[in-house]
């Protein structure tokens, strides 16, 4: 019976070393599957980084990174650009003034490290659209720097660290300024235009006092509704500071008197009447008088006369006549019109 027994217990043996045989492959195999796995994951997370280099290199705006201890971890080719350094791994966030020259906007007041954007973000604080200059030997003249960071959390929220994001906005301000300068120059341009123009206006309606009391307009040009309203209202404001009693309206300068312009005169005219003011015409000359008649343009009962003396002439003859008749006390006392009595 020795034998049998014998026999039985390699049978186990074998069975159990077969067992063996089978779980180890099984451990193998799962092994394999783990190695696989990690190798299929180094290869995504070695992609991963590969596009997130890529992804750094191809922004245009300066990108840096840091982790919670403020050591700087990534910096793409457009920040050292920027900053007109190499990389600066390995440089704590808070040495960044003493070692890259980093000052308030105004170019001189040493930026506080504390306010360093990517130092506060590092921090947990946001930073949106600060602004701060950049002056180092590789950057004599110094640059000024729009910056954004935010804090790199996990989906949990734990801080990993903070990036910044910052872009050379020099010139953009030099253009602005550039342009507000240019828009202060256009309106001092604009106010010495005005003035030209309210000089020119008073000039081209010059209104004389050639006697006590007698005004005299020489109108120069063209005579439209635009100057015309302009005139009115200049003789209308004159007639009433100086208390003017006659005026002359000298239209020899006038190259061209039809129609529309004589319609434009006889307003004048009867604005001016309304204010108790006589009123002469002078200065038509011998080819528009021609071209009146033509037209057959009419003044009415508005007295014409040959040039400025013969109007005033004219009107010193009225005011004798008014004095004589009534006197000019009397006349301004019981409102009356003067030389119509």
């Amino acid at each position: 019976m020795r034998p049998v027994t014998l026999d039985s217990e390699t049978a186990v043996l074998r069975a159990r070393v077969a067992t063996l045989e089978a779980l180890l492959a099984e451990h193998e195999r799962a092994a394999a599957e783990r190695v696989q796995r990690m190798e299929q994951l180094v290869a995504d997370l070695s992609a991963r980084a590969q596009v997130f280099e890529a992804t750094l290199r191809s922004i245009v705006d300066g990108v840096v990174v840091c982790d919670t201890a403020g050591r700087i971890t990534h910096v793409n080719e457009a920040a050292a650009s920027i900053m007109g350094a190499s990389k600066p791994g390995g440089v704590p966030v808070e040495d960044w003034e003493a070692t890259y020259g980093i000052f308030d906007a105004d170019g001189v007041t040493p930026y506080p490290r504390e306010e360093i954007p990517l130092y506060r973000a590092a921090r947990g604080e946001p930073v949106d659209r600060a602004e701060m200059f950049i002056r180092s030997p590789n950057k004599p003249l110094g640059i000024l720097l729009e910056t954004s960071a935010r804090t790199i959390r996990d989906e949990r929220g734990e801080r990993l660290g903070a990036v910044v994001v910052f872009r050379d906005i020099t010139e953009r301000r030099r253009h602005e300024r550039e342009m507000a300068q240019q828009l202060v120059t256009e309106r001092e341009k604009n106010e010495t235009l005005e003035r030209l123009r309210i000089a020119v206006q008073e000039l081209s309606t010059p209104i004389l006092e050639v006697w006590d009391g007698v005004l005299a307009l020489p109108l120069i040009g063209v005579v439209d509704s635009k100057r015309s309203a302009q005139v009115m209202e200049t003789l209308l404001e004159s007639v009433v500071q100086r208390k003017g009693r006659y005026v002359i309206l000298d239209v020899t300068g006038v190259e061209v008197l039809d129609t529309a312009t004589a319609d434009h005169l006889l307003k004048i005219v009867r604005a001016v009447e309304l204010l108790g003011t006589r009123c002469v015409l002078s200065g038509v000359r011998p080819s528009v008088a021609q071209t009146l008649v033509e037209l057959g343009v009419s003044f009415g009962k508005l007295v014409t006369l040959r040039n400025l003396k013969h109007g005033l002439k004219a009107c010193m003859r009225w005011k004798q006549e008014a004095a004589a008749s009534a006197g000019t006390g009397a006349a301004a006392s019981n409102g009356s019109r003067p030389g119509t009595s």
